[in-house]
């Protein structure tokens, strides 16, 4: 899709991920559901069995030369016991990104919104047994909170991380880091011009968000802000991995943006057509689906 000058693309890792709600979601039932049925069902969940379907996409953009790949998945062949459905995963993503006409060398930017092993994993790939990074003329967009909280995990502090995180940071940014390809960066950084970070706290302390904006257009890069549609309308429910009341804040602050301006909500695992628009309705918001 078109955004003012910018060209945005999916590169899907995984079509369609079924998951149980009460993985996420702390109190949204089917009762919840059911009035959204007409739009939710088949794509976003099944009425039958009431699991919830998710994607697990990156976002390509291309603006004015440059190329910026956003939240790289999971990765290749990655010892992911904690989450059974990333582990050992044999993924298609740079086959997927070279079919796009994309090599990894041609990558300008990578912005993580957050550094969870399913937007970090393509960072690095192995090569003669050592992590190297995958796109070695790019730079490494990280929020400066969200490393710094990750490193202390790895160098074992005391926190409050989760263990399917474990092995992540020396697999997927450490290597980027020694390499010298990282900047660490703070709400208000821009990337390529077009792109400005907000912080989007809530889903792990530094998470962030993207907010694309060229030629009067624009999208929220909204990462893991949220992950099913239907927090969308029903952004005050908690899910578990949450920080509840910031991740709550969050999910109003980007939602708010799409609604005010107009702009294309884009986070990492709606599936296909992975974008919406948010109206406002009373106190809360409805959704609205290209085509």
């Amino acid at each position: 899709m078109r955004i003012g000058e910018a060209v945005m693309r999916p590169v899907v890792e995984i079509d369609r991920l079924t998951l149980p709600p009460q993985m996420f979601f702390d109190d949204i039932t089917p009762a919840d559901a059911a009035p959204h049925m007409d739009w939710l069902h088949p794509r976003f969940y099944d009425r039958g069995t009431h699991q919830c379907y998710l994607s697990q996409h990156a976002w390509l953009i291309e603006v004015g030369g440059k190329r910026i790949l956003v939240d790289p998945c999971v990765g290749h062949q990655r010892h992911r016991p904690a989450l059974s459905f990333y582990d050992m995963l044999d993924s298609p993503f740079l086959e997927r990104l070279s079919a796009l006409g994309v090599e990894p060398e041609s990558i300008d930017y990578v912005f993580c919104t957050h550094l969870h092993l399913d937007h970090v994993g393509w960072n690095t790939r192995l090569q003669d047994g050592r992590w190297v990074p995958t796109f070695p003329n790019a730079r490494y967009i990280f929020s400066r909170a969200d490393d710094a909280f990750w490193r202390a995990d790895a160098a074992g502090q005391p926190g409050e991380a989760l263990a399917f995180n474990a092995g992540v940071y020396d697999e997927c940014i450490r290597p980027v880091i020694a390499a010298g390809l990282v900047d660490l960066v703070e709400a208000g950084a821009r990337i390529a011009g077009c792109i400005t970070l907000i912080d989007a706290p809530g889903h792990t302390i530094g998470h962030m968000a993207g907010l694309l904006e060229s030629g009067g257009a624009g999208a929220v890069l909204a990462g893991d802000a949220l992950h099913h549609p239907l927090q969308a309308v029903y952004p005050d429910r908690p899910i578990h991995a949450d920080n509840r009341e910031q991740a709550r804040l969050s999910r109003h602050l980007l939602l708010g943006l799409c609604a005010d301006r107009d702009y294309w909500l884009a986070p990492a695992h709606f599936c296909a057509p992975h974008v919406c628009k948010v109206r406002r309705e009373g106190a809360g918001y409805r959704i609205e689906w290209p085509g």
